[in-house]
């Protein structure tokens, strides 16, 4: 049996880390980070804490086209958001290839700047990590009837092996 198929499926798995850093956010302000999407339906995850106290911060998941209307105050067109907060995880999809912004925005009215410990990836939207409940059933299915042919099999041939008495 060739591994050139399964070598191919997990190279085309990877995880690409965007950012693993720190950040400040002035207060009442904002920070992003350029992502661009290779593909489509690709993965972004991102994970993050303030390490400063009494800043809360959220992540924002917009196209890059977007960033101009986000800084005018125009808060429309977000893919994604988490609330605001000392720490959080944000995982969503890019419906399209092309640019995007995570972006960390200091909570409006915020008394200091926030020191924020930040991580960012791009997953391969073919990612052998996570499968829907339908096909975890039928993988588990599949490889339980194979091994239990398996063990059949073999159990037929020791006992037509075995000396007859």
């Amino acid at each position: 049996m060739s591994l050139l198929p399964l070598a191919l499926l997990l190279a085309a798995a990877t995880s690409r880390m965007v950012l693993d850093d720190m950040i400040e956010v002035p207060r009442g302000e904002w920070r992003y980070v350029d992502i661009e999407a290779k593909e489509p339906m690709a993965v972004v995850s991102c994970e993050y804490q303030v390490i400063s106290e009494n800043s809360p911060v959220r992540a924002v998941w917009i196209p890059r086209a977007n960033l101009e209307n986000f800084r005018s105050g125009r808060r429309g067109n977000v893919l994604a958001a988490t609330p605001y907060g000392m720490d959080g995880r944000l995982r969503h999809v890019a419906p399209d290839a092309g640019d995007y912004a995570m972006v960390f925005e200091n909570q409006p009215g915020s008394r200091s700047r926030a020191k924020v410990k930040v991580r960012v990836w791009l997953e391969s939207a073919v990612s052998p990590k996570e499968l829907t409940p339908q096909r975890r059933l039928a993988v588990i299915l599949i490889s339980a009837i194979a091994f239990f042919t398996m063990v059949s099999f073999s159990a037929f041939k020791l006992r037509d092996s075995e000396p007859r008495q």
